[in-house]
């Protein structure tokens, strides 16, 4: 599914390294999980809970989790009307919100091609699909991050709103404070084993890059 600074292209990377990494049975945690390039790609052997800020993104989780099966087709029409009215059913406005806009970004315009020949539905749809088999036991919360539960000892995966970079959801998750989320990290290192994606210029002093 096209998402808005989702990782797509380079899970298989970054997961090559988080598997590595894990101990026997350590739980998982994964506390932006956004489009879960990356905790679908994490050996189930363990406990695994994704939590995004974004309620409309984990209740269409959720849904698919419990069997709920996206549209192949979303037309204009259909988009701009689940736009009005998002309450009716917040799965599918996760799914057409993101699934069905222009590079992935939240109601961020309708995703059509010059030639009218791709049917984005249809990609997001087969693209959840591919990721279904390994999330059925996945634990999805729908949290701040600071509010999540993490099991004691945890590798705690944190793909952050990049620093300096254009914010998105903002009237749904709110503004990012940074600064606030690595005293967090720095208050709670002790009890997790915390992994961040951001860039490198970006990377605050005491972190190592791996």
């Amino acid at each position: 599914m096209h998402y808005f600074g989702g990782k797509a292209k380079i899970s298989k990377y970054i997961t090559e390294v988080l598997n590595k990494e894990l101990k026997t049975e350590q739980p998982f945690v994964d506390l932006f999980c956004g489009s879960c390039n990356i905790i679908s790609k994490i050996d189930s052997n363990r406990l695994r809970v994704a939590n995004d800020k974004h309620r409309y993104l984990i209740e269409m989780w959720k849904a698919i989790q419990n069997g709920w099966c996206p549209p192949s087709v979303v037309s204009l029409e259909e988009y701009n009307y689940i736009k009005k009215h998002r309450e009716l059913n917040p799965a599918l406005t996760g799914f057409v919100g993101f699934g069905c806009s222009y590079s992935g970004k939240w109601f961020g315009g309708y995703a059509r091609d010059g030639k009218g020949k791709r049917n984005y539905a249809d990609e997001a749809k087969r693209g959840i699909e591919k990721k279904l088999d390994n999330l059925h036991l996945v634990k999805f919360e729908n949290k701040d991050y600071k509010d999540v539960e993490i099991p004691l000892g945890s590798l705690v995966y944190c793909d952050i709103p990049y620093e300096k970079k254009l914010g998105y959801c903002k009237k749904e998750v709110g503004e990012f404070n940074h600064n606030e989320f690595y005293k967090w990290v720095d208050d709670n290192k002790d009890k997790y084993n915390f992994y961040i994606s951001e860039y490198k210029e970006n990377i605050r002093e005491g972190f190592e890059i791996v």
